[in-house]
């Protein structure tokens, strides 16, 4: 007895292969995400931020969350010129990577870039304290300097010296700068000399008393904490 097939079990089989093949082609498109993050990684490795940018957006429909991914398209965005969406997605990776200090310097940036000072003197101040950080510190007497703001340059350097806890030239040359950029020159030397004491072989401290006519002398350094 032979097996007949009814026209419509014909169509029936027909669209099944049909859709079947739909659905391995579309399968084979797909690339694997560990592909598509070797490709954004690199391409944001080289600053070619217009190609890492869709890479990136691709792990993020498939696997949103990952903080990592968030930060650099975020960064991507930025760098693109697109900082309100940048903003989101920033915003995103330091919620939940309060701790990293690119994740919170990216965003800082973003809330620089849309004017947006009291976000980012409250966010820099927020993580500062809470990591007693003085990198994050010196980085907020930078934007205040940016901002033309010396009151919030001056702050900032001020409380990086404290956490730095007279241990480090780095704020001290800072706090230099900034009252040099203001014509409070008395300030700048203090904080130099204070410098000379914690590093009296530190070339950059040395340059910069020797800018202002300071000799390098036994008597050259001041105590480090006022």
């Amino acid at each position: 007895m032979k097996f007949r097939m009814h026209a419509h079990s014909s169509f029936s089989f027909v669209a099944l292969l049909s859709v079947s093949s739909m659905i391995a082609i579309g399968c084979a498109g797909q690339r694997p995400i560990t592909a598509a993050k070797a490709e954004a990684d690199h391409a944001f490795k080289y600053g070619d931020y217009a190609k890492a940018a869709p890479a990136y957006l691709e792990i993020i429909e498939k696997y949103p969350g990952d903080a990592d991914v968030d930060f650099r398209y975020g960064v991507c965005l930025a760098k693109l010129g697109n900082y309100r969406e940048a903003r989101m997605y920033v915003e995103a990776a330091a919620a939940a990577e309060p701790k990293n200090f690119e994740v919170t310097a990216g965003l800082a940036e973003v809330y620089f870039q849309l004017n947006d000072t009291q976000k980012l003197v409250q966010l820099l101040q927020d993580r500062g304290d809470a990591m007693q950080s003085e990198e994050t510190y010196l980085l907020l007497a930078d934007y205040g300097m940016r901002l033309s703001d010396p009151d919030i340059a001056t702050a900032a350097a001020n409380r990086a010296i404290v956490l730095g806890g007279g241990l480090d030239v780095t704020p001290y040359l800072k706090a230099a700068e900034v009252a040099a950029s203001v014509g409070e020159t008395k300030l700048a030397q203090r904080r130099l000399r204070q410098a000379f004491t914690i590093d009296a072989k530190n070339q950059i401290v040395l340059a910069r008393l020797a800018e202002y006519g300071i000799a390098a002398e036994l008597t050259t350094g001041l105590p480090p904490i006022d």
